[in-house]
């Protein structure tokens, strides 16, 4: 093996090596905002739920922000991934809207620490950067020009929406299983948007594929940790 290729060799590890690590910090990142909340730092919680020094720490990150802006970032990233792949071909941007709204509010009840983060960092995770905000408002825009919608301005649906979505979650995390399905949520959205009712109930009414979260997807890591968690604490 020549030198040139032992260096690329070295290199490419120890990438792989960085990122592994990022991808854990990022991780226990998840888990310490959805028990703690984002008012304070949680900084020395992540190190310590990562297992890693305070010098590892900081060659990845500096700040609470920095943390919060990775994970929202790539939780947003995963779930514009998946929900794309599901409702990207349909023509008609009232389905697109009601489908998409539903398979997140679904994931958020499937997966408890997505809705327990989304709780936490409430306006961080369902304001002007969020996926809400930057995915829909092509949607909607859409929806006005071809009379799908009416009566609403872009904004004041984006507000809707994400005001819909995050009180929708709250109470998938204070009444669990008992709370209003999705579906009553995602209807009341199409109707504020000037949906009439008849399609909006035949739209969050309609066959809802499952989206398939990957094995090795921060959702799925994170949600693996807080089950050995709870089950740890449970012995």
């Amino acid at each position: 093996m020549s030198e040139t290729t032992n260096i690329d060799h070295r290199t490419r590890v120890a990438a792989e090596r960085r990122e592994r690590m990022r991808a854990r910090l990022i991780e226990s990142a998840l888990l310490v905002f959805a028990e703690k909340g984002v008012g304070a730092s949680v900084i020395q919680e992540v190190i310590a739920a990562a297992g890693v020094s305070q010098g590892t720490f900081y060659n990845y990150f500096r700040t609470n922000e920095e943390l919060l802006t990775a994970v929202t970032q790539e939780l947003n990233d995963e779930l514009l991934r998946l929900i794309e792949t599901e409702v990207g071909a349909y023509a008609d941007p009232a389905r697109r809207i009601a489908c998409g709204v539903r398979l997140f509010l679904h994931a958020a009840r499937t997966y408890p620490l997505l809705a327990r983060f989304i709780c936490a960092a409430g306006l961080h995770v369902a304001g002007p950067s969020s996926l809400i905000y930057v995915y829909l408002p092509a949607h909607i825009e859409q929806g006005l020009a071809e009379g799908h919608f009416r009566d609403v301005t872009v904004k004041v649906a984006l507000d809707v929406i994400a005001g819909t979505v995050l009180t929708t979650i709250q109470r998938f995390t204070a009444e669990g299983q008992e709370c209003a399905q999705p579906e009553q949520a995602v209807a009341a959205i199409l109707r504020s948007l000037g949906v009439s009712r008849s399609k909006a109930q035949a739209l969050v009414h309609g066959e809802l594929v499952s989206i398939a979260v990957p094995a090795g997807s921060l959702l799925e890591r994170g949600h693996a940790r807080l089950q050995q968690q709870m089950l740890g604490s449970s012995r």
